[in-house]
């Protein structure tokens, strides 16, 4: 378990890194506020099409991979839409934690992977990131404009939403570039790179500029439900789906690593643009983020045990 701890230690360094720069003052809540909208409609599309496009889904173990992602994640979003029958009475808030539940933020997992799983899990990782970050960012917005406080009037107002989000239209490039067989666009792709590369330390940073310690009183229930499922239930539902297709040990242990991440901080920006609980969705993120601490060396650290 060790050995875990180590590889991780830097992500959390970042991560606590980003809150303290916030509560110093060092850099001000507006300018986080603008580098984490530079991260989410530049760094990270770019980070997103870089890995998509230069994924080997031509390798043996992608297909069963990504199937075995998707089938726990299909379980998780099961799961997840159960949670409206608790919160019946407030669309919103069943939103949030639908997305808390669901969102799985890939950058704590992805710099620490080469130590923790080597470049072959590293590669499995960029494999599943392009499907797995498309489809989820698909079905949370159909599920905000459904539920959330500004309902879609129509079928065509949730597809303008999906075709307007960073995430999706970056995701679906790398994939198009894969199918036409075109991934290398010269010093576009150069540019990209180095966009990309900025993408990862960004994303922890802000993550934790972005933890709100007070926000965790809005609803001890509600926050609770999605961080049980998200930290526990989730890193479960993948080893399931892993040991169901028969996945490799490694490959197990990286579908579980997936499912142990807490929750993305993209759903914040989603929440507060289509209608969500916005405040619910801060504290989601922010009692996953810190609980993963914990949690995510320890269910990695279970699974990699010989």
């Amino acid at each position: 378990m060790a050995e875990v701890y180590t590889a991780l230690a830097p992500v959390f360094i970042l991560i606590a890194l980003g809150w303290i720069a916030r509560e110093r003052r060092i850099i001000a809540p507006e300018g986080f506020a603008a580098v984490n909208r530079f991260g989410y409609f530049i760094l990270t599309p770019a980070f997103l099409f870089t890995v998509v496009a230069g994924a080997d889904f031509a390798s043996a173990d992608a297909g069963p991979f990504v199937l075995a992602v998707l089938c726990g994640f299909a379980i998780m979003a099961v799961l997840a839409l159960a949670m409206r029958l608790l919160f019946r009475a407030d669309g919103p808030a069943f939103t949030s934690v639908f997305q808390g539940v669901l969102r799985w933020n890939g950058f704590p997992l992805l710099a620490a992977a080469a130590t923790l799983y080597g470049p072959a899990g590293l590669e499995l990782i960029g494999i599943v990131f392009g499907p797995l970050v498309f489809i989820l960012n698909v079905v949370s917005v159909i599920v905000l404009a459904r539920w959330g406080a500004s309902r879609a009037a129509s079928w065509r107002a949730v597809l303008a939403q999906i075709i307007a989000n960073p995430l999706v239209l970056a995701c679906a490039a790398g994939l198009l570039a894969q199918a036409i067989g075109i991934t290398d666009f010269g010093p576009v792709s150069d540019a990209l790179r180095l966009l990309g590369q900025a993408a990862m330390p960004v994303a922890l940073i802000t993550v934790g500029a972005g933890l709100e310690l007070a926000a965790l009183r809005a609803d001890g229930a509600r926050v609770t439900t999605a961080a049980a499922l998200k930290l526990l239930a989730a890193p479960f539902a993948l080893w399931l789906s892993a040991l169901w297709l028969g996945l490799t040990p490694a490959a197990t242990a990286v579908a579980v690593g997936i499912g142990a991440t807490p929750t993305a901080a993209a759903g914040y920006a989603l929440a507060r643009e289509m209608g969500g609980d916005a405040r619910l969705m801060a504290a989601i993120i922010t009692a996953t983020t810190i609980l993963s601490f914990v949690t995510m060396p320890l269910a990695i650290s279970l699974v990699m045990t010989p």
